[in-house]
């Protein structure tokens, strides 16, 4: 959350690390929701 999600005022009101499909999305939970689901797939694709 804190580095993904949240605006720090020290960036201006942006988020230290910009997630593309994020940006498209219309509100927090849904923000929430692809956050879960791309670390999910992340780790999928990590086991053998």
């Amino acid at each position: 959350y804190f580095n993904f999600l949240r605006p720090h005022s020290a960036l201006e009101k942006k988020v230290p690390v910009l997630i593309p499909e994020l940006d498209k999305l219309p509100n927090m939970p849904a923000k929430w929701t692809k956050l879960i689901s791309l670390s999910q797939d992340w780790l999928m694709d990590q086991t053998p």
